[in-house]
């Protein structure tokens, strides 16, 4: 078995705030059930840079169509979500 390099994260925010009480919406509340706020922090990175990120590492054509309409698709749902949730009409 070989040891994959791996990339840590850790987010220490006062929970007093606004960024703290983001972190513990997403813990208490998470997206789907058995996620945990890694799997939600990964999920909102991944739908707003996964396409740019493919794109700068030379990804072009069928290889990055399918990953920027996932990305564009969580990003227009989580869109229609806030309106819904808020009662904005756009």
């Amino acid at each position: 078995m070989s040891d994959a390099k791996q990339e840590i994260l850790s987010i220490k925010r006062d929970s007093n705030n606004i960024d703290g009480q983001i972190l513990n919406f997403l813990k208490t509340d998470p997206i789907s059930p058995g996620s945990t706020l890694a799997d939600a922090v990964m999920v909102t990175l991944k739908a707003h840079w996964l396409p740019l990120v493919l794109y700068s590492m030379g990804v072009r054509g069928e290889k990055l169509r399918l990953p920027t309409i996932w990305a564009l698709h969580q990003l227009e749902a989580q869109a229609r979500l806030i309106r819904r949730i808020c009662g904005i009409d756009t």
